[in-house]
């Protein structure tokens, strides 16, 4: 998958509605639940906006969206842009890096709150070939975080993708997973809820896992890229101040039927314990 869009990407996400469709729901909710007092969004990656509920975007007065696919500008209008201009929202669609541009849009944008849509998880294949995916991310992680300070901001991105044997005909489709960030805890707790959908094989770490501060409200959701191969999305949205000393803590799980091994530090393995590896 080209981790930068293109039009092989927009054909298939147009064609994949449907299968998108439970994760999109699941999106959408937990933007009607995020309640920025900002009126202006900076939206970073969004693409075409494939799986961004405009109803969401309705409640700003003027977006500024970024992305580096050159196909995105007039998809995210055809999808977007008549509900816009109907409400009377000015927005502005800019065709370049927006995270190479996120110092100069902060400083243009000095009230606007920030969303990074499913941009994130994409970092790792955008290292240098001489450089670790792990140290490319990690740093720049650190420095997009340390520009936000201060800001309302949010982002839905990939934690884990990879093989599964998919949903059978009568299996629901996993709901999200509310939870609160705490850095350090039994990775084991939190793939379990993953388990309906039976993974299999080696899962790619999309080295998003600290993003992040600790005590923030995040929402996990399976997302179903193809029958076969699902993602891990994780959203959260950061306030400028928040005290969240008195969080409760990451909850439990016991009997977790699934077992979830490290490999090679930038993968994962799932394997059913009443399987013969």
């Amino acid at each position: 998958m080209n981790p930068s869009g293109g039009l092989r990407w927009h054909w298939r996400a147009w064609r994949s509605a449907a299968l998108w469709s439970p994760t999109s729901t699941q999106i959408g909710h937990w933007l009607a639940s995020v309640q920025p007092s900002a009126k202006h969004l900076l939206l970073l990656g969004p693409s075409a906006g494939w799986m961004l509920p405009t109803a969401w975007l309705l409640r700003f007065e003027s977006i500024h969206a970024i992305d580096i696919d050159p196909a995105a500008r007039f998809l995210f209008g055809w999808r977007h842009g008549p509900a816009l201009k109907a409400a009377g929202i000015r927005w502005h669609y800019q065709t370049g890096d927006a995270l190479t541009a996120l110092p100069r849009l902060l400083t243009a944008h000095p009230r606007a709150c920030v969303l990074l849509d499913n941009l994130l998880g994409q970092l790792r294949f955008h290292a240098p070939p001489w450089q670790d995916p792990m140290l490319f991310t990690s740093l720049q992680l650190a420095d997009i975080k340390r520009l936000l300070q201060g800001r309302e901001w949010g982002s839905v991105h990939d934690l884990l993708s990879g093989p599964t044997h998919g949903l059978p005909p009568e299996q629901d489709f996993p709901a999200a997973r509310h939870s609160v960030v705490t850095h350090g805890a039994e990775p084991q707790a939190d793939v379990a809820w993953l388990a309906a959908a039976k993974p299999q094989g080696e899962w790619l770490d999309h080295l998003t896992d600290q993003l992040f501060p600790g005590g923030t409200p995040v929402q996990d959701m399976a997302w179903a890229f193809s029958p076969n191969y699902w993602h891990w999305l994780q959203a959260g949205w950061v306030q400028p101040v928040t005290f969240l000393a008195n969080a409760a803590p990451e909850p439990t799980h016991e009997h977790i039927a699934w077992r979830q091994l490290p490999l090679l530090q930038n993968t994962f393995a799932f394997d059913h314990p009443g399987t013969e590896s």
